[in-house]
């Protein structure tokens, strides 16, 4: 019988495997890039002639698709398959969601003032809108793994 009690090693379980939830650094700052890129493609498409972004489509697909290999390799290499659905964390789930939100109504409201010709004010809400779901993405993680470490996980 190991010299740790019972709960500590489910405790110690519990946080081994909530380190899997965090995403690297290199992640996080190729995620803050991309984010900027895509939250402004109103903008810059914009700027374009409306001939040159025929392959723009096919960029965001790419991306879209390497993120998940990216993720489906990384839990083949660490054996540790945590639930993929959002329901599953009870206290990412609100976060989760006010992230979307955010997301959502900045990208609309980006689209909208660049369609009036207000692109100046467009560049200006770029920042807060990327800064405001990179910071909901960091979150939600954050809570992902609390949400692991006390066992409020549900399968």
């Amino acid at each position: 019988m190991p010299d740790t009690p019972e709960l500590a090693q489910v405790a110690d379980a519990r946080r081994s495997l909530a380190a899997h939830a965090l995403f690297p650094r290199s992640y996080w700052a190729v995620y803050g890039l991309a984010l900027v890129a895509f939250a402004g493609m109103p903008i810059w498409m914009s700027y374009l002639p409306s001939d040159d972004w025929a392959y723009l489509s096919w960029v965001i697909a790419a991306v879209g698709v390497g993120s998940a290999v990216y993720s489906v390799v990384r839990r083949r290499s660490s054996g540790v398959y945590l639930p993929r659905r959002i329901s599953a964390y009870p206290t990412a789930r609100r976060i989760w969601l006010v992230g979307i939100a955010v997301a959502v109504g900045g990208f609309a409201g980006i689209h909208q003032l660049v369609e009036h010709a207000h692109r100046d004010v467009a560049l200006y809400l770029l920042a807060p809108v990327a800064v405001a779901v990179f910071l909901s993405q960091v979150a939600t993680r954050s809570a992902m793994r609390a949400d692991i470490e006390a066992g409020r996980v549900t399968p």
